[in-house]
């Protein structure tokens, strides 16, 4: 997933307009988010189930990826005037 991220976003080529290293955020920032999640019911005492081991973490990581996606081409459409 992070190769898939860091070559759809980015040009590799480039060192200055690479974007692999967002993508590597993005996915860090999703898979911490899940992790403290489950932390977190755990230390609730709440039992953890089929669905929540299973599904959720694969729904929590396509969505985020999707926000990477989105966000990184909101950038990119920034006129330039605005990002100086």
């Amino acid at each position: 997933m992070f190769l898939y991220v860091g070559c759809a976003i980015g040009h590799l080529p480039s060192l200055v307009y690479s974007k692999f290293s967002l993508g590597f955020a993005g996915i860090f920032v999703v898979i911490s988010a899940l992790v403290s999640a489950i932390g977190i019911t755990f230390y609730a005492d709440i039992k953890l189930t089929m669905i929540s081991a299973e599904v959720v973490p694969f729904l929590i990581l396509a969505i985020g990826v999707d926000n990477i996606f989105l966000i990184s081409r909101a950038e990119r459409q920034v006129p330039a005037h605005v990002k100086d």
